[in-house]
This record gives C-alpha cells, sequence and structure tokens, in this order.
C-alpha cells in the first residue's frame, strides 16, 4: 500500500493535517497523536470512497514533502488502515436463512471476540471461502 506523507502545522492549540499529494484530504486534531489517527481515517476513507473526480499522482517521497513544510510544521508518513478502510466499504443490508441452532453457535463465538459481530464473521468466513 502507498505511504503518504502529511504535514502537521500548529492550529491554535490543536494540528491541522493536510496530504500535498492528496489535497482534498485534509483533518485535524487537538493532539499530534489525534490528529495522526485522524489522517490515517481520512486517508483510509479516500481510498475507498474515491476522490471526487480528482486523480491523483503517486505520492512523493519524504524529500520532496519536506520542501513544501514551513517552520514548525511536522511531516509523518501515513499508511491506509485495512480496518478503517473496511468501515468505508459499501455495504447492503440483505436477509439469510440461517437454522436456529448454527446462529446460537455463531453468536456464542462473536461474543468471545472482541470488536466481533455476526456481520464480521459472516464477511471473513465468506471471504476465506472464496479465497
Amino acid at each position: 500500500m502507498d505511504i503518504y506523507y502529511a504535514i502537521f502545522s500548529p492550529d491554535g492549540g490543536g494540528w491541522s493535517v493536510r496530504f500535498p499529494d492528496a489535497p482534498s484530504v485534509n483533518t485535524c486534531g487537538n493532539t499530534v497523536e489525534e490528529s495522526l489517527a485522524m489522517a490515517v481515517d481520512a486517508l483510509s476513507a479516500i481510498m475507498v470512497l474515491g476522490r471526487k473526480g480528482r486523480e491523483y499522482e503517486a505520492p512523493r517521497g519524504y524529500d520532496e514533502i519536506k520542501k513544501e513544510a514551513k517552520h514548525g510544521e511536522l511531516i509523518f508518513p501515513v499508511v491506509p488502515c485495512e480496518k478503517n478502510m473496511d468501515e468505508y466499504r459499501p455495504k447492503k443490508r440483505i436477509n439469510v436463512m440461517v437454522p436456529v441452532d448454527l446462529l446460537d453457535r455463531v453468536n456464542a463465538y462473536v461474543k468471545t471476540r472482541d470488536g466481533m459481530d455476526r456481520s464480521r464473521f459472516i464477511c471473513s468466513a465468506v471471504e476465506r471461502v472464496l479465497e
């Protein structure tokens, strides 16, 4: 996956973030850490949802981006996150008939997995079978 470099600018007690190689992707946060998490999420979203008719060049390296940064600005590499990208993938609700005893087993299994629900479980099982 491509690495995009983001420029973090101090902004009234927080940090604003811009991506010189993806100009429509901007975000902010109260701390550098929060801003970095927001940058990962924003970049992940744009990779899934599209670029609103904009085509971006391949991301440039650190040295090129550094030339655009001003004094006091920070530069961090940002990589889209698969988990975040999954959240932005379009979804469609469907009705599926599942035997009650099988559904009970699925429910028991997902209760033991942090961050798992039936939909995620079923999607991951389907992906494994289709691979």
